[in-house]
Order: C-alpha cells, then sequence, then structure tokens
C-alpha cells in the first residue's frame, strides 16, 4: 500500500473514551452522593448504561447539526437525573458538567495496543487526527496521554465548523496535512462518522471493531484489534 498519510479518529480508537470516562463518572457519582440523591438508591451500572444511551443519542443529534455543543454538554446530565428523579438545581446540574469535562480530558487510558501501534508508524507515515470532539477538550486528551509528538495535524469539529461524516472535514485536513487522497488512509470506529466521511471523500479506511459489533455496511477493511495494523502497513 502506497500511503504516506495516516488519519486516525481520536475517542475510541485511540484514546479509550469509555474507560476515561466510567472513571470520571464514577468518581463523580460517589462525590455528588446520587445513589442517595433519587427516590430510590440508585445503582451505578445502571446510571452508567443509561448515561452512554443517552449520550451516544445526543451525539448522534450533534453530527445531525440537530443541537449545538452546549447543548449536548447540559442535556445529557439533565437528561440522565430526570430519569432517575433527581431533583438537582439547574446550577448544580451545569457544575457537574464543568466538573465532568475538566476530570475526563486529564485521563490517559489508550485503546489497547494504540501505544505500540503509535510507535511502529512514527517516522513511517504522516500521522494525523480528525476528530468530532470540542477542540478544547481533544487537546486536553491528547496532552494528558501523551500524544502530541504523533501528529502533524489534529482537526477538530471545532475549529473548522464541519462534523464527520460530512467531506468539508475531511478535506479541510486533507488541505492542511498537504495529503493527496490517493496516499490516504483513514482509521476508526464510528460506522456513522468516520467510515461514512471517508467513503464520501473516497478515502480508502479501516473500521475498528473491537466489539465485533453486526453491520451490514461495506468497509476497505476491518480490524478487531489495532494490532492488526502493524501487519497491515
Amino acid at each position: 500500500m502506497n500511503y504516506k498519510h495516516i488519519f486516525f479518529d481520536l475517542d475510541d480508537t485511540l484514546w479509550d473514551f469509555r474507560r476515561n470516562s466510567k472513571e470520571t463518572l464514577l468518581e463523580l457519582f460517589e462525590h455528588y452522593n446520587l445513589a442517595e440523591a433519587g427516590k430510590e438508591v440508585i445503582d451505578q451500572q445502571e446510571f452508567l448504561t443509561r448515561y452512554y444511551a443517552i449520550n451516544q443519542e445526543l451525539w448522534k443529534q450533534y453530527r445531525e447539526n440537530n443541537i449545538d455543543h452546549q447543548t449536548l454538554r447540559m442535556v445529557r446530565f439533565e437528561r440522565i437525573f430526570t430519569q432517575f428523579e433527581i431533583d438537582m438545581p439547574h446550577q448544580l446540574v451545569k457544575q457537574f458538567s464543568d466538573d465532568y469535562l475538566d476530570m475526563a480530558p486529564t485521563k490517559s487510558h489508550l485503546c489497547d495496543h494504540a501505544q505500540e501501534l503509535l510507535d511502529y508508524l512514527k517516522g513511517k507515515y504522516e500521522l494525523h487526527i480528525i476528530t468530532n470532539g470540542f477542540s478544547d477538550i481533544q487537546l486536553v486528551k491528547i496532552t494528558s496521554a501523551k500524544l502530541g509528538d504523533y501528529f502533524n495535524v489534529v482537526v477538530t469539529s471545532g475549529c473548522t465548523g464541519y462534523k464527520k461524516p460530512s467531506t468539508q472535514i475531511f478535506e479541510y485536513a486533507l488541505r492542511q496535512a498537504g495529503a493527496k487522497t490517493q496516499e490516504s488512509i483513514m482509521i476508526g470506529d464510528s460506522l456513522e462518522a468516520d467510515i461514512a466521511g471517508a467513503k464520501n471523500s473516497a478515502l480508502d479506511h479501516v473500521f475498528y471493531n473491537p466489539l465485533q459489533k453486526a453491520h451490514k455496511e461495506e468497509v476497505y477493511k476491518e480490524i478487531t484489534s489495532l494490532k492488526e495494523l502493524i501487519e497491515m502497513f
């Protein structure tokens, strides 16, 4: 393969969003004594399960331009508190959201084999990131996880005004990297954002599917472990 540029998604492709988010939410669950905050005792795992479902749906709305990032940041916690009948004043909900946004990006857990992969690729290819995350948050994640030295270009939806799967954010990233489509490949864990966007932009792509989720999409390459990319490149 004659690639010169490799574009990565960040969350749940390199930076272990699920693990880092879980750690943060459990710390806040204890700090705010949420177990006793509702009308009935709240189970931690049930809280996490419902939160992730809410968060996923709101991120879908964000990708589709139905809500902005400030709404996403607040509404996800308002909804989870409402579901568990937690009577929390608006200002305290905002404080909870601010605490989450302050704490979660400082977590540094990476996806399995991400460090090994980046060490292998560095110097062989030009590495870049395209992420739908917010610029202020994503840059803290990259710094906290010591990923900055690996990447030449980091493109966020916040800095461009475009979101994956929009072709505009991929075109912007290619221009910033000085990369041609035919010498570039996109790696990500989201069929809806990373893979659909790469397809729309005529980019080769790798679907990272560690949970082996069933799907009917045609993809260029599919892997269940980042270690497979060491053999591929």
